[in-house]
């Protein structure tokens, strides 16, 4: 097995690797992080079940990309993004890859925009988001291509008066779509999602909570016999 153990305060990396059942490990704080990583083969991941990955400060600008099958992405992302940038940006090309990612779960983040592009069928995207930090205005963008998708979203955050969006945009051949966006607190929350292709006898399921508005965006294509559920309550 090869591994990349990194441990750094810094504001410019990049690393690459092109074997298979290689991790990236990353535990950073400061301020202007340029981190780009690329992995290309099967079984590696930026992370492990040990949460080895924490990403912490202002104005980072982190982009992964993982190139094979069932690679995943585990860790925390928390800090103060760059008004107008994307903080994060996730590619994954292959089948069965997962991210899962906490923001900002134990220290108030703000203003941060998450971007991740996945091509690949069978693969699994969870973001948990705030705990008991503050946390406000974090946007996720998840564009998906593919076979048996699952996307699951909580969004914790007590913030109030702040901008909560979910993006999902999905081109699926596949009628097994599981869709799950959970969004608690006060706060404006905003969830959209585009689903073309064959998305018929799939689940999508939005659960909004607060007492700050709420907005729903669904356009479905070739929905018959999907189950949608959307349930808003202050």
């Amino acid at each position: 097995m090869n591994k990349f153990i990194l441990a750094f305060i810094m504001f410019f990396i990049t690393t690459s690797a092109s074997l298979a059942d290689s991790n990236v490990y990353i535990t950073q704080s400061g301020a202007a992080l340029d981190l780009d990583i690329t992995i290309d083969g099967n079984a590696n991941a930026v992370g492990t079940a040990n949460d080895r990955t924490l990403l912490t400060g202002a104005n980072l600008d982190v982009d992964i990309d993982l190139i094979g099958a069932t690679n995943t992405i585990t860790g925390d992302f928390i800090g103060a993004g760059n008004s107008g940038s994307d903080d994060l940006k996730i590619n994954q090309t292959g089948s069965t890859n997962t991210t899962a990612l906490n923001v900002g779960a134990s220290a108030a983040t703000d203003d941060v925009r998450i971007i991740e592009n996945r091509v690949g069928s069978s693969g699994e995207t969870t973001y948990t988001i705030g705990s008991a930090a503050t946390v406000q205005d974090v946007t996720v963008t998840v564009d998906v291509v593919g076979d048996d998708i699952d996307i699951a979203l909580i969004e914790n955050s007590s913030s109030s008066g702040s901008d909560k969006t979910t993006d999902i945009d999905i081109g699926t051949d596949s009628d097994d779509v599981d869709i799950v966006v959970t969004h608690t607190g006060a706060g404006a929350h905003k969830t959209k999602l585009l689903c073309t292709g064959a998305c018929g006898t799939s689940d999508f399921t939005f659960n909004q909570t607060g007492a700050n508005s709420t907005d729903v965006d669904l356009v479905v294509t070739n929905a018959a016999g999907s189950d949608v559920d959307i349930i808003i309550t202050d």
